[in-house]
């Protein structure tokens, strides 16, 4: 199994497990030459821009720490492009950047709202 297939089942776990709380699934895996986005969501008024991230272990890094500020910029990115195509107003419209972190097995998810 390739590391994009694992990327997008730990997605598809991700979608599952936000659902549960109301989300409404948007988009998946929105991709740019200089970004991407893996999950796009609403939350009642707010659209929501996510990044999944999967570790089998937090033995050498927790995952959170595997974020780099240059990654954000690159989903920061992502986002303005996908608002401007969808004639979404980032200006008026609320968003929300969150991170859901999944670990071990059996997975453990942490859902990190506004965390970027």
């Amino acid at each position: 199994m390739s590391t994009r297939d694992v990327g997008t089942d730990y997605e598809e776990v991700a979608i599952r497990h936000l659902s549960q709380y109301g989300l409404e699934l948007i988009a998946q895996n929105y991709r740019l030459n200089n970004g991407e986005i893996d999950v796009i969501m609403r939350d009642d008024d707010f659209i929501i821009f996510i990044e999944v991230k999967y570790r089998e272990t937090t033995a050498f890094a927790d995952v959170l720490e595997q974020i780099s500020a240059k990654q954000l910029q690159r989903v920061r990115h992502a986002a303005r492009v996908w608002l401007a195509k969808n004639e979404i107003s980032e200006h008026t419209t609320a968003c929300r950047f969150d991170i859901v972190a999944i670990t071990g097995h059996p997975f453990k998810i942490e859902w990190l709202k506004d965390a970027f």
